[in-house]
């Protein structure tokens, strides 16, 4: 085989090669845009739910201090026993 047909083999291997990785790096490309979305809708929800659960501490401890107005535990003496 001559030089001539040599390079020609390399140049469309290189070729091939090339486009390869270009379809490798638009799929990567495209599962980082989903990673983004996906951190983003995260830290969104994530949000979300520390503020519902401050609001739901802050009706637990309302809660708690309504049922203790009505039960407060009676301190006994010794006496009592």
């Amino acid at each position: 085989m001559n030089k001539g047909m040599e390079n020609i083999k390399t140049i469309e291997s290189l070729e091939k090669e090339n486009l390869n990785l270009k379809k490798e790096m638009d799929r990567l490309n495209e599962e980082l845009q989903l990673l983004e979305i996906i951190e983003r809708d995260h830290k969104e929800l994530n949000g979300n739910l520390r503020a519902e659960v401050a609001k739901f501490k802050i009706v637990n401890k309302k809660l708690e201090d309504k049922i203790l107005e009505f039960v407060r535990p009676t301190k006994r003496s010794i006496d009592d026993l």
